[in-house]
Parts: structure tokens; sequence; C-alpha cells
């Protein structure tokens, strides 16, 4: 049993569904690039952290704790970097697909969209598998920002696709003819 999402005709209440698509592309890009400079930060000073501290044991944590941390580390932050990677990508379609106009990459965008909404959601058992429930509510919190964010660029791509569709005229019968007469 499949249900309809929603079709709004606003962003956010006041914005035009092109201006709310191209405030998300541009966002979304802004964001990701931000997060991904973040996260290689973040793992630079892992890996350092691991390599001053390989000669010198520490008797609260042993050395096979500390590689399993960080291998759990570096395969949830590898995947928060090919989510974010993958991000940047559909995103500068969606915003060449508005500017341009074209339904076509707002199509593939919502496709993508949902399909990167399936990989978020395995980041989030990835996450919390290895990082634990309180790493996981940021990633939940942008899960449901994400899927609203598809909701309008979703709008958006109908609303396109309807401008784009050539009218379609239906001819009415101009004679009807009498009724017959029962006796």
């Amino acid at each position: 049993m499949g249900f309809s999402l929603p079709r709004l005709t606003r962003c956010c209440f006041c914005f035009s569904l092109r201006t709310g698509s191209l405030i998300i592309g541009y966002v979304s890009i802004i964001m990701s690039l931000f997060f991904m400079a973040s996260i290689s930060y973040f793992l630079y000073m892992v890996v350092r952290f691991v390599e001053a501290n390989k000669d010198k044991p520490n008797p609260e944590h042993p050395p096979d704790e500390v590689a399993q941390v960080a291998l759990g580390l570096y395969v949830s932050q590898a995947y928060y970097l090919l989510v974010y990677l993958y991000l940047i990508v559909i995103s500068v379609m969606l915003v060449v697909g508005v500017h341009t106009n074209n339904h076509r990459l707002l199509r593939y965008y919502v496709f993508s969209g949902f399909f990167l909404f399936g990989m978020a959601l395995a980041l989030v058992v990835v996450s919390f598998v290895f990082l634990g429930f309180l790493a996981t509510l940021p990633l939940l919190k942008w899960c449901m920002t994400h899927f609203i964010c598809l909701i309008v660029v979703r709008s958006t791509y109908l609303e396109m696709e309807e401008q784009n569709r050539p009218k379609s005229f239906e001819m009415q019968h101009l004679y009807s003819p009498p009724a017959p007469i029962n006796l």
C-alpha cells in the first residue's frame, strides 16, 4: 500500500517554489562543503592522535581499543564524506535545473534525493553502531530537514512539468440528442 507525498504551493509559506528550490540548492552546496572540510580536519586529527600515541601505551585504553575506535571513526567518517560528495553533485544539478527550467534535472534530483535519503538512514545505522545514540541525533535532524526539502523540490518539479506539458484540449459535444421517450 503506497501513499502520496504532499504537494506544496509555496516554500515556507512565503517564497515561491522556484526560489525555495534555489535556496535549498545553494545552502546544500555550502553546507556540504563546510561539513566535508570539517570531517576531513577531524579525520586528520584522529590519524595524528593515533600516530602520536602508537608508541605510548595508555593503561586505561589499550592499543587494541584505540585501533578499534579509530577504525570505527574511519569507516563512519568516510561514509559521511561519500554522502556529502553525492549531495554536492545532486545539489549542483538542482541549481542548474532550476536556473535553466529543466524539469528532467529536477526529476533526477528528486529520485537521487530519495536515494540519498536512504543512504542517510543507512548512515544513521552505521553511526549508531559505531558511535552511539547521541551521535545520531544531529543526523536524524538532517534526515528530516532533507525530507522536507525533497518535498519542496518535488513540488517544484511537478509545477515545471505541468508548465512544459503541451495543453490538451478535449472536444465538447455541441449537440446532445434528446432523451428517448419511454412509453
